[in-house]
């Protein structure tokens, strides 16, 4: 028997009455109680949970390591951040806009844009195979052409961030 602890009636209760008022106001009212009564018994669920599959390496090592060591760098006279490469006006998924306010964790809003739209680049279970590295180490398409090799300090200073405190 399901019963609602805040209703005075029970479910069987509730739809032996509303089919003994017959046609459709008894029906009506059947499905009227059903409803109320799959209302109660509300269940709380928390917060909610992050981007399935999000990878959220350390925010004070992108400050402190990967902003200065790999995305303000300077590559063949050019940066990510120049206005035909990664700049917002472009509309590419990696969107690279210097922040203008003091580093600080939590991030201020501009650094949080500047990690959010970093972060989604990466795979923190195959951190080689992410976009963010794949891309600039020349393994996929990248209009920037190739700008670090695989084993050199760049790409070691992404792989530590996924794992760094």
């Amino acid at each position: 028997m399901r019963t609602c602890p805040d209703k005075d009636m029970n479910f069987e209760v509730a739809t032996a009455r509303a089919s003994g008022t017959g046609g459709l106001v008894g029906v009506a009212l059947m499905l009227t109680m059903a409803l109320g009564l799959a209302a109660c018994g509300t269940v709380e669920l928390g917060e909610t949970p992050p981007e399935v599959n999000a990878c959220r390496p350390s925010q004070s090592f992108f400050v402190t390591e990967v902003w200065p060591g790999f995305l303000a760098k300077t590559y063949s006279g050019r940066r990510c951040s120049d206005a035909d490469c990664h700049a917002s006006a472009r509309g590419r998924e990696l969107v690279v806009t210097p922040p203008t306010s003091a580093p600080a964790v939590p991030l201020p809003p501009d650094w949080a844009a500047l990690y959010r739209s970093v972060s989604q680049q990466m795979l923190c279970t195959n951190v080689s195979a992410s976009p963010l590295l794949a891309r600039v180490d020349g393994r996929q398409t990248h209009g920037g052409g190739k700008l670090i090799e695989p084993d050199r300090v760049e790409a070691t200073l992404i792989k530590m961030w996924v794992t760094a405190p």
